[in-house]
């Protein structure tokens, strides 16, 4: 069995990998650069 540290450190390399996914996927996904219509207003 794992003893107390390891299993602490473990959980804190995993809390790290998963700080912003959200974040990071969305902009993987998408991208960061605006759309013409953020960045000019819809002309229609």
């Amino acid at each position: 069995m794992a003893s107390a540290t390891r299993k602490l450190k473990l959980i804190r390399k995993r809390k790290l990998s998963r700080m912003g996914k959200k974040r990071k996927t969305a902009n993987r996904e998408n991208g960061t650069t605006k759309s013409k219509a953020e960045l000019f207003g819809d002309n229609k």
